[in-house]
């Protein structure tokens, strides 16, 4: 039944289009996986409330660090704008270079904004970039998995920092007017950007923590519950289970 369900979706919306619109339905599918394994998560958290916090206690204080230095900035007459430019047209870059796009140009300016140019096609991939992949954060986590365990802490400050920064950056830019996300749709674009940064930012919070093997957990329960609701309807009276 589910298959041919699959089939009669498939054929439907075929297409550019209709790809991208089976796409979102399944990032919506895995986005509410990873709100079901968050509310496991926080159900244990909730048990060991203050041993739990401890664990996480670095990134918490870099979290709450960069709001600190955004009042203080705002205080000075200051911002962030082109530090948040400057890591937008960055994520383009960095994703069209993954892509196998040649650069062409690379601008940041704080009031004008910024630009990339590169030679070939654009991609979901490239043009959502910046408002769906924690880049600093990550690489910071990736960093922190060789340095000793005392520089480590200071790393694990670093990605709670860069986590907020980007969080308010996609706060601010993720707007309609931006071109990146008419091209593949409003639809498409904001079911990417909310799945995304649930997949990643827990991603990069413990790749940091406490390595890869904790982090791949993270996407896999997504994985584990989608399967366990395909058992549930498969087996329900509804399918004739």
């Amino acid at each position: 039944m589910l298959s041919l369900l699959g089939i009669l979706i498939g054929y439907r919306f075929s297409g550019a289009k209709g790809i991208r619109y089976v796409a979102a339905v399944a990032m919506i599918v895995l986005f509410f996986a990873l709100i079901r394994s968050a509310w496991n998560f926080f159900a244990v958290l909730d048990k060991n409330a203050i041993d739990s916090l401890q664990n996480y206690l670095f990134p918490l204080i870099g979290f709450a660090a960069y709001f600190v230095l955004k009042i203080l900035l705002a205080i000075l007459g200051r911002n962030l704008e082109f530090a948040e430019t400057f890591c937008h047209e960055l994520n383009h870059t960095f994703f069209a270079l993954l892509s196998f796009r040649k650069i062409e140009s690379f601008s940041a300016h704080a009031e004008e904004g910024g630009s990339v140019t590169f030679y070939g096609r654009h991609n979901p991939m490239i043009s959502l970039a910046p408002y769906t992949f924690p880049l600093f954060a990550f690489f910071v986590s990736l960093l922190s998995l060789i340095l000793i365990p005392e520089a480590r802490k200071v790393a694990q400050g670093l990605v709670g920092f860069f986590v907020a920064f980007h969080g308010m950056s996609v706060f601010h830019e993720a707007r309609p007017y931006q071109t990146d996300l008419q091209i593949y749709g409003y639809f498409f674009s904001y079911v990417a950007i909310l799945f995304f940064n649930l997949l990643w930012i827990p991603f990069v919070i413990l790749l940091c923590e406490e390595g890869f093997s904790a982090a791949l957990m993270w996407p896999h329960s997504a994985i584990l519950q989608v399967q366990s609701w395909i058992t549930f309807i498969e087996n329900s009276s509804l399918f004739g289970g």
